[in-house]
């Protein structure tokens, strides 16, 4: 049995938590931005957002869970860099359930008497 449209759209815009949840944090939005330039080790994130390396670690665990940031090391250092093809995806799923919501509204539907 296929869900009604309004349970599909509710479940397309759940399925986008973790695109939000990157966004939660002033400071994820901010290393967001700030890889949007280009890649980069923690120690540039960090002197670019006054931020110490473990909070701006902690951070990019968070935002490499929600597949938002890809990590390759090189010799002791590690870089980081957004997935674009991941973030432009999860942009696109979520312009496109809103459109499908928006589509589907009819008016007012208040039954009440």
């Amino acid at each position: 049995m296929k869900a009604p449209p309004e349970q599909a759209a509710s479940a397309s815009l759940a399925a986008l938590t973790p695109f939000f949840s990157a966004f939660a944090s002033a400071t994820r939005a901010g290393i967001i931005e700030y890889l949007m330039t280009g890649e980069k080790c923690v120690c540039e994130i960090s002197a670019q957002l006054a931020m110490s390396q473990p909070l701006i670690s902690h951070h990019l665990a968070v935002l490499r869970e929600a597949g938002f940031v890809r990590s390759r090391g090189a010799g002791a250092r590690t870089y980081y860099a957004l997935d674009w093809e991941r973030f432009d995806e999860q942009a696109r799923a979520f312009s496109e359930a809103v459109a499908g919501l928006r589509a589907q509204d009819a008016g007012p539907s208040c039954a009440c008497s």
